[in-house]
């Protein structure tokens, strides 16, 4: 209950804030910031609430076990490595913040489950048959993980998983996320690949429409 009132407290602050720092000539960015973690501590106890009405293994988002149900070599090393509790928590995170109001925070929750698969894959060798397969029949939220380990390891590029993930993304996150492992893979692509890469980037959905997109798009055309 302490815990509880602690984070709606320290929550309602910084979104207030946050809404104050509207009128004063502050950094865009660090309003944003401030912003998110506010809301973020302001839903938490209601997802921690639901969380733990449900047994172990019956909530509905079990993010560990989608990734074994097609990459299981994968799924054991990020077992291994400790991450099984904390890729869940931050995918039920990621799932309860609907609506569009969400949609930065839900980006930032994001960011930093791919940013913990990256680490991971930095430091040990995942499939890539597994990984392809992985991006190829998981949910959104995985087929974001599964850039997420080739921006960690660029051995585990796929140049067919770069093309759907540009031309055809299921969310802006994969489709950024896609650029992202381009622009760093980017020597390690053939010319062929190369050039049709650029085409779907130059006729991608929706790539003008975030900016961090665009930004990517326009470093990789200059490359």
């Amino acid at each position: 209950m302490i815990a509880r009132i602690v984070c709606l407290s320290a929550g309602c602050v910084l979104v207030a804030a946050a809404i104050v720092g509207l009128f004063v000539d502050v950094d865009v960015e660090g309003l944003i910031a401030v912003l998110a973690a506010g809301v973020v501590l302001v839903l938490l106890p209601s997802v921690v609430g639901r969380l733990r009405k449900f047994k172990a293994g019956q909530f509905e988002i079990q993010l560990m076990e989608q990734i074994a149900s097609t990459a299981r070599k994968s799924a054991e090393m990020l077992r291994r490595l400790g991450m099984e509790s904390e890729l869940n928590a931050y995918a039920a995170i990621y799932t309860e913040m609907r609506g569009p109001e969400l949609q930065n925070v839900r980006g930032q929750v994001l960011d930093r489950v791919v940013q913990r698969v990256s680490n991971a894959s930095a430091v040990e060798k995942f499939d890539p048959a597994e990984i392809k397969n992985l991006f190829t029949h998981g949910a959104p939220i995985i087929r974001v993980l599964a850039l997420g380990l080739m921006e960690g390891d660029l051995s585990l590029i796929d140049s067919d998983v770069l093309l759907e993930a540009i031309g055809k993304p299921l969310t802006g996150n994969e489709q950024y996320h896609a650029l992202k492992v381009v622009l760093y893979g980017w020597g390690r692509l053939s010319p062929d690949e190369r050039t049709e890469l650029r085409a779907a980037i130059n006729s991608g959905p929706q790539i003008e429409a975030g900016p961090g997109r665009s930004a990517l798009a326009q470093q990789i055309r200059e490359l």
